[in-house]
């Protein structure tokens, strides 16, 4: 059980690690730090295997009570976001590529992206915290969180439909913008579900979490 959870951590700790860097590569659309981003989510997808054959080994020759369980199949569906999240890095990375060989230049300050990736990283720590350390303390702040980087997703593509409406040449890389600001929002999206799975973990109670928003405070059982 232990194996398994030092290597989801060390399966974080390289993800948030590699989508910060994209982040930093598109930026600066510096191809070698795109390269090595690349090479550490190969290293992310290599672990996400291991952990899902050790998940399995365990319940097949340990046969473990419910809460280890409860925690193997929490680790095992945390593994996969965490790849999730290694591939949006990659995907970035490939954009960065992209955009080198096609000779495209920034036409703006990247100001929302870089914004919008260290909220995907709040929310992510802290639902990593949840798992590892069984701290639910700051789960609230999501909502928070996620209100914020909606808030910017918008404004974000505001300022691109402005520009574009003013400017000729920029429609490729005004679309890598999107994505990427994408890549960000879909990366908070999974800390959602991480923190949900590590609700249920130390608690054994489902909780619906990302609608306080809209009214909601508990799903109830699904």
């Amino acid at each position: 059980m232990e194996e398994i959870k030092n290597r989801v951590e060390r399966m974080y700790e390289l993800a948030i690690h590699a989508f910060m860097q994209s982040i930093e590569a598109f930026k600066e659309l510096d191809t070698d730090i795109a390269h090595d981003v690349q090479v550490t989510s190969e290293e992310i997808e290599d672990l996400a295997i291991k952990v899902e054959d050790n998940v399995f080994e365990t319940i097949v020759r340990r046969q473990p009570v419910a809460s280890d369980l409860r925690a193997l199949a929490t680790y095992n569906f945390v593994s996969h976001h965490i790849y999730r999240i290694g591939r949006y890095a990659y995907k970035v990375a490939h954009i960065v590529k992209l955009s080198v060989r096609d000779k495209l230049k920034h036409y703006k300050e990247l100001e929302s992206i870089p914004y919008m990736a260290n909220l995907a990283k709040q929310t992510l720590d802290i639902a990593m915290k949840a798992l590892l350390e069984k701290d639910l303390s700051e789960i609230d702040r999501l909502e928070e969180l996620e209100a914020a980087s909606d808030k910017e997703t918008v404004a974000m593509f505001e300022e691109i439909v402005d520009y574009l409406k003013r400017m000729s040449g920029i429609t490729t890389m005004s679309l890598y913008y999107i994505i990427v600001g994408r890549y960000c929002e879909r990366a908070a999206d999974h800390a959602f579900s991480i923190a949900e799975r590590a609700v249920y973990m130390v608690t054994g109670k489902r909780k619906k979490l990302g609608i306080a928003y809209k009214g909601q405070a508990d799903a109830g059982p699904h």
